[in-house]
């Protein structure tokens, strides 16, 4: 009788262990804000010196494919590559403007990190654009802009609010930050992501 009633008690605990959360907090996540956004956003904060950055962009990509729904954006920090931080943050700011971020974030990252030849200022970055199909006049509208400087304020304050300090740093609508080096592989990755994005 006594093995009938251990055997009933395993199978009621069952439900129960298999409802217990994958992920924890303090291990593969940390909660960065108190209240979490109603929208299924993961904020990228990232620089285009950034060699993980530029590892990273397929695993993005393919976030989007297996959850259609997210909401990915990203934040350029100016911390990183020196006196060319601040030009480069810039520049991902001017292409989303433009309308041309998808188009260009690859080519940036291609030239600096595939091709090694790192731009030296404003002037390379202009380049840049114009020989992918970005009229001169359309960039000079923006680069110095009302609008663009707006844009690089909203990045720097955001890059402050979540403390910033290493990149990429991954938030799950504004209240989870991502262990990166907790999470250990690919599928993992994913696998946090689509749980917090489904978590209150």
């Amino acid at each position: 009788m006594k093995k009938y009633i251990v055997v009933l008690f395993a199978l009621l605990l069952a439900p129960l262990a298999s409802a217990a959360p994958e992920f924890k907090e303090g291990v593969e996540y940390t909660v960065v804000n108190e209240t979490a956004s109603s929208k299924p956003e993961v904020t990228e904060f990232f620089s285009y010196v950034c060699s993980h950055c530029y590892s990273f962009e397929p695993l993005m990509e393919k976030l989007q494919e297996r959850v259609p729904e997210v909401q990915l954006q990203k934040v350029p920090v100016s911390f990183l590559g020196r006196e060319m931080g601040p030009v480069l943050q810039r520049a991902y700011g001017a292409a989303v403007l433009l309308k041309v971020d998808d188009k260009l974030t690859p080519v940036i990252f291609d030239q600096i990190h595939r091709q090694k030849k790192m731009p030296n200022g404003l002037d390379d970055i202009k380049a840049i654009f114009v020989a992918n199909g970005v009229e001169a006049k359309a960039f000079d509208g923006v680069i110095n802009s009302f609008a663009l400087n707006g844009m690089v304020a909203q990045y720097d304050k955001a890059t402050e609010r979540f403390n910033v300090r290493g990149t990429p740093t991954i938030v799950v609508r504004d209240k989870y930050q991502l262990n990166m080096s907790e999470i250990g592989s690919e599928e993992r990755f994913y696998r946090v992501v689509e749980y917090l994005l489904s978590v209150g």
